[in-house]
This record gives C-alpha cells, sequence and structure tokens, in this order.
C-alpha cells in the first residue's frame, strides 16, 4: 500500500482540525486534542504546522478552496433547482469525504462558535455557490433574502449534522447515505429530489 502523500496527511489533519474547530471552538481545541484525533504526536504536527493558529489559518484556507471549487463548477448555470442540485450534490460528495469542513462551513455561517473576516469569505463563497448573495453590513434584506438565508443554512446544515454525526456511527458508510443527505438538503430547498431542474415543492 502506497505511503499517503504530504498533501493527503494536510489534508487529513486540517479536516480533523475543522470538525474539533466546529464542535469546540478555537480556544477549547488544544494541538494535543488535534493530534489526538489524527494519531500523531504533537511534536509531530507541530512540525507541520508551528502554532494552533496556523492550523485555524490553514483550515479556514483549505475549507475555502474547497468549496471556491463547488462555486466554479456552477459558475455558468442560473440560479435555480438545477444550480442548487448541482451545488447540494457536490457538497453532499464532500461531507461523505471531509465532514470537518462541511462542520467547520457551517460554523461559519452560523458565526457561533469562531468569527471574523477571514470566515466571512466561507460563507460569501457558499452563497454564491447557490447563486445567493449575502446582505451588506448595515443593511437590511428583503424578506425574499431572508427566506433564502434560511433555505440554504438549513439545507447545509442539515448535510453538515448529519454528516459529522453519521461518520462516527460504527460502520456506517456516509457514501452510501449521500442520496438521503442530498435529498433532505433539496427539500430543505423546497426542492423534490426526482423533480425536474424547474420543478419545487409547493
Amino acid at each position: 500500500m502506497p505511503r499517503p502523500t504530504k498533501e493527503q496527511i494536510d489534508e487529513e489533519i486540517l479536516d480533523a482540525a475543522a470538525a474539533l474547530f466546529a464542535r469546540h471552538g478555537l480556544e477549547q481545541t488544544s494541538v494535543q486534542r488535534i493530534a489526538d484525533a489524527v494519531g500523531y504526536s504533537k511534536t509531530g504536527l507541530l512540525h507541520r504546522f508551528p502554532t494552533k493558529e496556523a492550523i485555524a489559518e490553514a483550515t479556514i484556507t483549505h475549507t475555502v478552496e474547497h468549496f471556491e471549487a463547488v462555486a466554479g463548477t456552477v459558475a455558468g448555470t442560473p440560479p435555480g433547482a438545477d444550480r442548487d442540485r448541482r451545488v447540494l450534490t457536490a457538497l453532499a460528495t464532500l461531507a461523505a469525504d471531509r465532514p470537518g469542513l462541511v462542520s467547520f462551513m457551517l460554523t461559519s455561517i452560523s458565526r457561533g462558535v469562531l468569527a471574523g473576516e477571514r470566515l466571512d469569505v466561507i460563507g460569501e463563497v457558499l452563497f454564491r455557490a447557490f447563486g445567493a448573495v449575502l446582505p451588506a453590513p448595515g443593511t437590511t434584506p428583503t424578506s425574499e433574502e431572508v427566506t433564502r438565508a434560511v433555505r440554504i443554512t438549513s439545507a447545509v446544515g442539515g448535510l453538515a449534522v448529519a454528516s459529522l454525526a453519521f461518520c462516527e456511527a460504527p460502520d456506517t458508510d456516509l457514501r452510501a447515505l449521500s442520496g438521503d443527505l442530498l435529498a433532505a438538503a433539496l427539500g430543505a430547498l423546497g426542492h423534490r429530489r426526482d423533480a425536474t431542474p424547474h420543478e419545487t415543492e409547493d
């Protein structure tokens, strides 16, 4: 079996860190806790990332890159059911492979654990993927913008929470559940899983 590459090791570390930051926040997540989660020594982890802050910054950058990639795949698709479905399909696949990143992304939207301009970028990228925009600070969003934001947050939140919960369940294959995760997320956005691109729930 080939040894994992540096990039694969870093990805594993950052996904574990993302899940811990999302659950416990930066202050309550120690380097030792991250090292334990990935089976490395604290010294070995600090050899790759010199401080906890460096891990946090790398986690944000890594998360943004993943969601920028998702946004890029749908950039030419008009907002609507088809675009929503494509974004959620990509997120369901990502949630199966990297549940920590999806959970961390949800945290950036809710701003319940971490905060700051760098995290705001994650939310902006995510909403852009859906063809939506976050209201500018100091402005009053329209009722349609509020409804859309609630639906997007609910859809992605459901994906994040379910994928993180099931990834820790013994003998659970998240890829096998990705269809159910997708169906639930589509429902949160008002779309039927089997609908044509322009059909939505009443």
